[in-house]
């Protein structure tokens, strides 16, 4: 009797399991993360033929200390109402120009040390030969033991080796005491001073950025498909916006020889005479090239936002599809990045023209994922 009641529970424990399992609905479809999207388009010759680019100086270089110790004087310049004040940023210097100075005693104190040093050796040196040239006399005569005259040349050797290593300190002293001043290795513009008066420096440290801007370069990327129609000393027009009244000419004088990995782009640089100064580094030029090779290839642009990282650091765009079931998901598409012209940059790889590719949500979305265009 008790083994039936059992069995009784034990079945309606299993229907009521049963019903609340049945009960229970399905759970409820992904939601689709909302997107915005804009079409990859192909870009037009027009178009292609322009580049942006960056004026850079033609030369430029970190001058650095030599020596340890604390800032003692900085160059000074004519300032506001003949005033003067410390060298900066924007100041013209002139080869051998002492910019800046370290506190020297040490180095003053050194050279006296060096020089006392090399009085005694020749004070020394010159004992030494009176007693080698007296031992040789006598060695003539032997009228001196064989181990005095060798002793006498010994010290003879010594003290000539002594006012050898004497006169090297003395040169080291000097050229230490030199190196107390910083001098400016060309002509050019102050670019940087990160120096005050007391600042501590030591070995290697830079003290100002001079660049040479009498020529700059202006340097901008293509993509292989153009590279053929850029050549060394071929000349160009250089326009800038900041000058929109200027056309500066410049020529071809360096292309490097292996492209970007990342972005696949080769560096190509201009030179320009700047003689009066209007470019200055850092400005944004752009230029034209006759790209006619480019001209028979489709080449896309898409906006730099809906670039992201894809699989082994490569670039990638989402790009929305459907799947099976007729749902609209992002799919990761692997690219190559070519010249970005504004805020868009001209791809290559698995796109084509008219494609939606997802420029708003990239970081909330995965691939395969459903996604919902919203305007």
């Amino acid at each position: 009797m008790e083994i039936s009641k059992t069995v009784t529970s034990l079945l309606v424990l299993s229907a009521a399991l049963f019903g609340s399992a049945c009960s229970k609905q399905a759970p409820p479809h992904p939601i689709a993360t909302p997107v915005r999207v804009e079409a990859a388009q192909s870009l037009s010759d027009d178009a292609l033929l322009r580049y942006s680019a960056q004026v850079v100086p033609q030369t430029q270089v970190d001058v650095a200390f030599r020596t340890d110790g604390y800032i003692d004087s900085i160059k000074l310049v004519p300032g506001v109402e003949a005033r003067e004040r410390l060298l900066q940023a924007g100041d013209a210097v002139t080869t051998g120009d002492v910019m800046a100075r370290v506190q020297d005693e040490q180095y003053r104190d050194q050279l006296t040390k060096a020089e006392a040093d090399l009085d005694k050796a020749l004070a020394a040196a010159r004992k030494a030969d009176q007693d080698y040239q007296r031992a040789r006399a006598l060695n003539e005569t032997q009228s001196i033991t064989g181990p005095d005259f060798d002793a006498a040349q010994q010290e003879y050797a010594t003290a000539n080796a002594s006012v050898k290593a004497a006169r090297a300190q003395l040169d080291e002293a000097n050229l230490k005491l030199e190196q107390t001043a910083l001098i400016a290795p060309l002509n050019g513009i102050v670019q940087q001073r990160n120096i005050e008066i007391g600042t501590l420096v030591r070995n290697g440290t830079v003290g100002f950025v001079v660049a040479n801007t009498r020529t700059v370069k202006v340097v901008f990327g293509v993509p292989d498909t153009v590279l053929g129609d850029v050549q060394l000393g071929s000349d160009l027009r250089i326009e800038t916006a900041s000058l929109p009244d200027r056309t500066f000419d410049g020529k071809v004088t360096e292309i490097t020889p292996a492209a970007d990995q990342r972005t696949r782009i080769f560096e190509v640089s201009v030179s320009v005479d700047n003689a009066d100064g209007a470019l200055r580094p850092g400005m944004i030029a752009s230029l034209e090239l006759d790209t006619s090779a480019v001209a028979t290839q489709e080449v896309l642009v898409v906006p730099v936002n809906a670039m992201v990282e894809g699989p082994n650091d490569a670039f990638a765009l989402f790009v929305v599809t459907k799947n099976s079931e007729g749902q609209e998901i992002a799919s990761l598409r692997t690219v190559e990045a070519g010249q970005i012209m504004g805020n868009r940059v001209t791809v290559t790889g698995d796109i084509r023209s008219g494609d939606q590719v997802i420029v708003t949500g990239t970081a909330q979305v995965a691939n395969n994922q459903l996604v919902k265009i919203v305007p």
